[in-house]
């Protein structure tokens, strides 16, 4: 993908082609941003167009080392994510050992770490070594989530880009372009949703993520007691996936965010749930302040649990039964001025 072709990020991409025009391309950068915005699309846009046969400012997307590049295969790119939890330690004395080689094909050698706040300590003193004392032609792109995961003594020997969230707008626009008119209504949830994120967004699209957030809040927001056969069923059907449970409850705390708002304003502009805004105001208007601040802290003790050895069925039912056990108002009689006050 070339330059004009990415979606957002201009002045980002600006300060890019601006050095690719002066020649004053850094030797190392850390570009940083939420997942799935972009950052390693724009890396190998970067790649292509150090690389690129007939432009130098951008890349044609069509000669044979933007074909390379694309395609994976470019024997002067070097892409390294995590093996596992973690980017390891041979992974790095194995690039470094492919930079002491010429070049094969390419007027740049790129070396792109996605993920990059991974690298344990001792992958990181280890690409100290190669960021303090690159090989000519050799760009290092560092792309991370978590920028001060990763020691300063790496981060202040790159030059830092940051990438902003995307625009809802930005994305349905996008995602349409790649999905067809005919899942508007999708794509506009997964815009409003993805909290920036395009890769998220087409990423739900692809999968059944929505279908699952929909049966998740189905549950938590229904009036009556807890469904405690629908809570052991969807509790089976999600089984052991611990990361599609994290995300999943992403979208519990996005909608109690959205009932805390409906509370506040009973105003559904700022509602970020756009599926369920009718839900969302009743429910609001039936839950109590207690309940809403109990399960913001809920959820993020779930969370926290899943990173260790619970088992991730048995923490979504205990969620479940928690979470639907909701409160309701409870009208007091005001001894001052006989309003009805409610219990928080």
């Amino acid at each position: 993908m070339s330059f004009h072709s990415i979606k957002g990020h201009q002045r980002q991409i600006r300060v890019l082609t601006n050095a690719l025009k002066g020649k004053t391309v850094a030797h190392a950068y850390l570009f940083t941003g939420i997942p799935g915005i972009g950052k390693m699309t724009v890396a190998r846009s970067l790649a292509k167009a150090l690389n690129c046969t007939v432009s130098r400012e951008d890349c044609c997307d069509a000669c044979t080392s933007c074909t390379m590049i694309s395609r994976g295969t470019h024997p002067d790119i070097q892409v390294i994510g995590p093996e596992g939890d973690h980017i390891k330690i041979t992974q790095i004395r194995a690039m470094q050992e492919q930079l002491l080689y010429t070049r094969f094909y390419g007027t740049y050698r790129l070396v792109l770490l996605d993920v990059s706040h991974t690298m344990n300590i001792q992958s990181a003193n280890c690409l100290l070594k190669t960021i303090e004392e690159p090989p000519p032609h050799t760009v290092i792109v560092l792309s991370t989530a978590l920028p001060y995961q990763i020691p300063a003594t790496i981060r202040s020997r790159c030059q830092r880009i940051a990438f902003q969230p995307l625009s809802p707008r930005l994305i349905e626009v996008a995602l349409q372009e790649s999905l067809g008119s005919e899942n508007n209504a999708a794509c506009r949830l997964a815009s409003t949703l993805a909290s920036g994120s395009l890769g998220k967004a087409l990423r739900w699209i692809e999968t059944d993520v929505l279908t699952r957030r929909q049966g998740l809040l189905a549950l938590i927001a229904r009036p009556h007691p807890p469904d405690l056969t629908a809570i052991i069923d969807y509790a089976d059907e999600l089984g052991e996936d611990r990361e599609a449970l994290i995300e999943l409850l992403d979208f519990v705390r996005l909608w109690l965010r959205d009932l805390m708002i409906a509370k506040e304003t009973g105003m559904a502009d700022e509602l970020i749930n756009i599926d369920l805004i009718d839900e969302t105001l009743a429910a609001a208007a039936r839950l109590n302040w207690s309940y809403l601040f109990r399960n913001v802290e809920l959820i993020s003790e779930v969370q926290s649990a899943l990173k260790g050895a619970v088992n991730p069925r048995i923490a979504l039912e205990r969620m479940l039964l928690t979470a639907t056990a909701a409160p309701v108002y409870t009208p007091l009689p005001n001894p001052h001025n006989h309003r009805t006050a409610f219990t928080m």
